[in-house]
């Protein structure tokens, strides 16, 4: 056995360390930086090899992850870097063969597909981890073999996972929160630690304080008797939804002299403060699902002579910013810290109320 095939499979092990290790990350800015060094890792094994197709195709999968990391802009990303998978599916033809051609295709596959859905990214994934597998099989990268097999398993299970959770999605329920007792006020916190980092959690104490002035302001998700999810919105003053809109940092907390109560037949600001669920339910379909109950909420409200002029919230999360868009709201500036302003004004708001 030569030396160069044992340092390859090490180096192929230590990536896929790095690369399950990404998946115990929440935040996914540190889930990115994780799979980065994992690629890094893999591409060492296939140059050790002289697999050069299957280098040169991590090579743009790590240069294709950085973008997304410091772009986030996927579409872009994508037919950026499409021109060079061309060049290296001729390169793989000349080199090794038609064999080597299944790196180029997987990794445009990869590309593809995460312009898309979640499920669609997940179908995409394994398809492209299954040409990956041929590949790695044909150059003698074992453990690069494994740990594909290993990413497709895991793929199939979030895909079935998925679905069924989809499917629980319309057994749910959403209710209005009318007394926010302790016992519900730590539900909600430790829905929170699972959501948010440390920095931006409101005690027990704190929720409750602001709940009362403002009440029936929670929206609770639950299955059954379990509480997966909450929307909190608060009435908030027209001087602090200008102060707010045009702050350039992010607030930390609300003071209670910007809360305030609807009034028919007023101007009413609202800011959503958290849209968080049970991380088992984060999907495109739970973002919609709680848009519609938000919309029947402002429809009703609406017919009672309860006029909203306007809608802000903060996008901390990848759930939020999900739920935001797909709520339209408008995308009004980044902050330093990665936050995100969005906005529902006097005019988006009376369509978002009319939509079906």
């Amino acid at each position: 056995m030569e030396l160069s095939f044992v340092v390859a499979q090490i180096l192929a092990v230590i990536g896929w360390f790095f690369l399950i290790y990404s998946y115990y990350k929440d935040d996914i800015r540190e889930l990115l930086r994780m799979q980065i060094i994992a690629c890094s890792f893999e591409t060492a094994s296939y140059l050790v090899l002289g697999a050069y197709a299957g280098v040169f195709a991590c090579l743009l999968d790590l240069i294709k992850a950085v973008l997304y990391y410091k772009t986030d802009k996927k579409t872009a990303v994508f037919f950026g870097t499409l021109p060079f998978y061309i060049v290296l599916a001729v390169f793989s033809i000349q080199s090794e063969g038609p064999i080597a051609l299944l790196p180029a295709i997987g990794g445009v596959i990869d590309g593809f597909v995460l312009t898309r859905s979640k499920t669609t990214a997940t179908i995409g994934s394994i398809v492209a981890s299954t040409l990956w597998v041929i590949y790695d099989f044909v150059v003698f990268a074992y453990a690069a073999a494994a740990a594909d097999i290993v990413l497709i398993t895991s793929n199939f299970f979030v895909l079935f996972l998925g679905y069924s959770r989809i499917q629980h999605i319309d057994r749910l329920h959403v209710v209005k929160c009318q007394y926010l007792t302790r016992h519900l006020s730590i539900n909600i916190l430790n829905l929170d630690k699972k959501n948010y980092p440390a920095e931006y959690l409101w005690s027990v104490d704190r929720q409750r304080d602001l709940f009362k002035l403002n009440p029936d302001s929670i929206m609770l998700i639950r299955n059954k008797k379990h509480i997966i999810g909450y929307l909190n919105y608060l009435t908030i003053t027209e001087e602090a939804y200008k102060h707010y809109k045009r702050a350039l940092q992010f607030y930390r907390d609300v003071s209670p002299e910007s809360i305030t109560v609807m009034k028919r037949r007023r101007k009413n600001y609202l800011l959503i403060e958290s849209i968080c669920v049970d991380k088992s339910y984060d999907s495109e379909k739970m973002a919609n699902f709680i848009s519609r109950h938000f919309r029947t909420f402002l429809r009703n409200r609406h017919k009672q002579g309860y006029n909203v002029h306007g809608i802000i919230s903060v996008a901390i999360s990848n759930f939020e910013q999900e739920f935001l868009e797909s709520a339209q709201f408008a995308h009004i500036k980044d902050y330093k810290g990665g936050e995100a302003l969005y906005e529902l004004d006097d005019i988006a708001v009376a369509k978002y109320i009319k939509q079906n």
